[in-house]
C-alpha cells in the first residue's frame, strides 16, 4: 500500500495544455488557428507542462511560440483527462480558449484555387521546414521549428486528432454559450458599435442569422446608448452602443430584485 505522505510512490500524469483560438471571419464564419512545425502535424498550439511551469505561463509560451500571438490571456476551457486520450501516455490536458479576429491573428486569405477556404501564412510547411533560420524561429529554444498557421472553418477540422477535435467542440459550444446572453463578450468590436454590427458578430459566432427583433429584446439591457449614430450604407444613421460594465449590471439586478415576504 502506497504511503499517503510520499507522493513520488504514486504514478504521475504528464500536464499539457492546448488552447483554441477561435476568430469569428465575417462572411465566413467560426474559424479555429492550427499550427504545424514543419515536421509533424497539424494541431492546436499546445506543450507539455516544464518544470516548475504554471499553466499561465506554459500557455503564453505556446501561443508564442508556436502561434505567434503574445500578450494573449486566454481563460481556461475544460480539463480533458481520459486516461487513454494521448497514445504516447498518461497526458492531463488543461484546455484553454482565446478568441480574437483573423487580422489580430495576422493572416491573410489563401485566394489558391487548389486549397481549401482557409486562412494561412504564405508559406507552406515544407517550405517553412527547408529555410528557416535561427533568428527566424518563434520558439526560445534554438533546435525548435518555426510554425506554419492556419484559420480553418471549425467545421472542417479533419486534420487535427480526436483529441485535439473534441477540444474545438467544446471551445464552439463554450463561445456560442457566452454570445447567447453577452454582447461581444471578447470584445472584438470597437468600444462603440451599432445593433447591427453587433448581431452580424453574434451571427458569424452562431454560425446562423439571429432574428433582429429577439436578439434586439435580449441585448438592449445589457448596452449603453451612447447618443451618437453611424452610417451603415443607406437609410438614416444607426444608433450606437456600448457594453454596461459589470459594476452596473450587479447594480440593476440588484434594483430590479423582487422584494422578500415582510
Amino acid at each position: 500500500m502506497p504511503d499517503p505522505s510520499q507522493l513520488t510512490q504514486f504514478p504521475r500524469p504528464s500536464v499539457a495544455v492546448d488552447t483554441a483560438v477561435l476568430c469569428p471571419v465575417p462572411g465566413r464564419g467560426l474559424h479555429v488557428l492550427m499550427t504545424h512545425p514543419g515536421d509533424g502535424v497539424w494541431q492546436l498550439p499546445g506543450s507539455i507542462l516544464r518544470p516548475q511551469e504554471r499553466l499561465a505561463e506554459a500557455v503564453a509560451r505556446c501561443l508564442r511560440e508556436k502561434a505567434r500571438l503574445v500578450d494573449r490571456a486566454p481563460v481556461q476551457l475544460h480539463v480533458f483527462d481520459q486516461p487513454d486520450r494521448d497514445d504516447r501516455g498518461w497526458v492531463i490536458s488543461v484546455a484553454h480558449l482565446d478568441v480574437l479576429s483573423a487580422a489580430d491573428v495576422g493572416l491573410t486569405e489563401d485566394a489558391s484555387p487548389t486549397k481549401d477556404a482557409s486562412l494561412t501564412d504564405d508559406a507552406s510547411p515544407a517550405e517553412e521546414a527547408d529555410d528557416v533560420s535561427s533568428s527566424a524561429r518563434d520558439s526560445d529554444y534554438a533546435d525548435s521549428p518555426a510554425h506554419h498557421r492556419k484559420l480553418v472553418p471549425v467545421h472542417e477540422v479533419h486534420e487535427l486528432s480526436e483529441e485535439h477535435r473534441e477540444i474545438v467542440r467544446v471551445a464552439v459550444h463554450r463561445l456560442r454559450a457566452l454570445h447567447e446572453r453577452t454582447p461581444d463578450p471578447f470584445g472584438l468590436l470597437e468600444t462603440e458599435f451599432s445593433l447591427r454590427q453587433l448581431r452580424e458578430l453574434h451571427e458569424v459566432v452562431a454560425g446562423e442569422s439571429l432574428q433582429a427583433d429577439t436578439f434586439r429584446r435580449t441585448m438592449l439591457p445589457l448596452l449603453d446608448p451612447t447618443g451618437q449614430a453611424v452610417t451603415q450604407g443607406r437609410g438614416r444613421p444607426a444608433q450606437t452602443f456600448t457594453r454596461r460594465s459589470e459594476l452596473a449590471l450587479r447594480a440593476d439586478s440588484r434594483i430590479q430584485a423582487p422584494e422578500g415576504p415582510q
